[in-house]
């Protein structure tokens, strides 16, 4: 199950660009956990054009650049086809994110 791990993302017009599984190869459920350093912070996702989410407020972070997976989902297992994946951020100071992809049959 490929995932993508990221600490301290500035803002970004895409924080996924050149990252390794950035490009889904057929369907796949991604479930998406964040946290922020800011309240104002947001974040979206999209597949090839399919928005999943747009502008969400992650949870301010309970340490210093982490994300618990206990309380920082705000997509799980979401159904989501193949494609390239985006995702801007826009923060104040940074955000924290952790993405998992579960790759289905095809």
């Amino acid at each position: 199950m490929p995932a993508i791990r990221v600490n301290n993302q500035a803002s970004s017009a895409n924080a996924l660009q050149g990252l390794q599984f950035e490009e889904l190869d057929g369907p796949a459920l991604i479930t998406l956990y964040a946290s922020a350093v800011t309240a104002t912070d947001t974040i979206g996702l999209s597949v090839s054009g399919e928005q999943l989410l747009v502008d969400a407020t992650p949870n301010i972070e309970v340490s210093a650049d982490t994300v618990d997976t206990a309380r920082d989902a705000i997509l799980v297992r979401e159904p989501a086809p193949g494609g390239k994946l985006f995702m801007p951020v826009s923060a104040t100071t940074a955000v924290n994110f952790l993405l998992v992809i579960e790759d289905l049959p095809g």
